[in-house]
C-alpha cells in the first residue's frame, strides 16, 4: 500500500475514535452511572491515534525529503501558461552569468 493511503486511513481511524469517545461521553451524562473505564480507554485510543497520524505524516515527509536531498535536485516543470512575450514552443534556456564589473581605481 502507498504510504499516503495509510496516512489517510490513520486519519480516518483517528476521527472514528474521537467520534466514538464523544458518543460515550455524551450518552453517559443522563445516567446515574459513569462510564469511566470506557472513557479512559477511548481517551487512550484517541491519544494513540493522534500519535500514529503524527508519525505517519513525519515518515511520509521524511521520505520525500530524503529523496530530494539524495537526488541532488528536484524535478522542475514548465509553467502551465507561457510567460508574456515568450514563445511556448521554444524551451527556456538558462542565462549566462553577467561578466564581473571592472575594478574601480
Amino acid at each position: 500500500m502507498n504510504g499516503f493511503l495509510l496516512t489517510w486511513l490513520a486519519f480516518g481511524l483517528m476521527l472514528a475514535v474521537f467520534a466514538a469517545r464523544a458518543w460515550v461521553v455524551e450518552t453517559s451524562r443522563g445516567r446515574l452511572v459513569t462510564s469511566g473505564s470506557a472513557q479512559r480507554g477511548l481517551t487512550a485510543a484517541a491519544v494513540a491515534s493522534v500519535a500514529l497520524v503524527v508519525v505517519m505524516l513525519t515518515l511520509n515527509g521524511g521520505v520525500e525529503l530524503v529523496e530530494l536531498v539524495s537526488g541532488g535536485r528536484a524535478d522542475v516543470t514548465q509553467p502551465a501558461e507561457p510567460l508574456p512575450g515568450q514563445d511556448p514552443a521554444v524551451p527556456i534556456q538558462p542565462q549566462a552569468p553577467a561578466a564581473p564589473a571592472a575594478p574601480a581605481n
